[in-house]
């Protein structure tokens, strides 16, 4: 990976893309590479009090983004 986890959440903006099988991706565009980020929403204890919006500040999607790349799982990946 190209950044660390700070570069990635500090001032960008993680935009929805799609939503498939419930799974929610959103991308996020960190001067010029752009990464993917994965999220189960079938899991009842992460969603039970969070809504999807289509722009989120990327700092607000913080933990899963560091859950993913901590455990390199293809939750969050490089797209370019």
């Amino acid at each position: 990976m190209k950044h660390t986890l700070t570069e990635i959440v500090k001032g960008t903006t993680a935009k929805l893309t799609h939503v498939c099988n419930g799974l929610v991706y959103y991308s996020i565009d960190v001067d010029g590479t752009l990464y993917q980020l994965e999220i189960n929403s079938m899991d009842r204890a992460d969603w039970a009090n969070i809504y999807i919006y289509p722009e989120y500040k990327a700092i607000t999607l913080m933990r899963w983004i560091r859950d993913s790349i901590n455990k390199d799982d293809g939750k969050f990946i490089q797209l370019n």
